[in-house]
């Protein structure tokens, strides 16, 4: 049989044992835990970055839009003015041809 001290020995031989697997179980699991994590984070910056360029790029085109736009509604207010002008030029020649046919309707 034996003694109290080769059961003790034993058992912490059995308890170094068990602490040194459990100890390497959890570090490999840990460590797969961690890869997945940076695998994820890493997927997840990638998308991060392409939302940000995409958005740079559709703020970028909306300035462009809005620019054009200005400048579309400057050319509209010039075009406004143009034919404004040119309505008053054709009520002048209206009213002048009206004043010269009625000069030649008193001859």
């Amino acid at each position: 049989m034996a003694s109290p001290q080769d059961i003790v020995a034993a058992l912490s031989k059995l308890e170094e044992s068990l602490v040194e697997r459990l100890t390497t179980r959890f570090d490999q699991r840990f460590g797969e835990l961690r890869l997945d994590v940076n695998a994820r984070f890493d997927a997840f910056e990638a998308r991060l970055e392409r939302l940000e360029t995409e958005y740079q790029m559709i703020v970028s085109a909306l300035r462009r839009i809005e620019e054009s736009l200005a400048e579309d509604r400057g050319e509209r207010t010039r075009l406004k003015s143009e034919v404004a002008e040119l309505k008053q030029k054709v009520a002048r020649l209206d009213a002048r041809i009206r004043e010269l046919e009625a000069r030649l309707g008193e001859d």
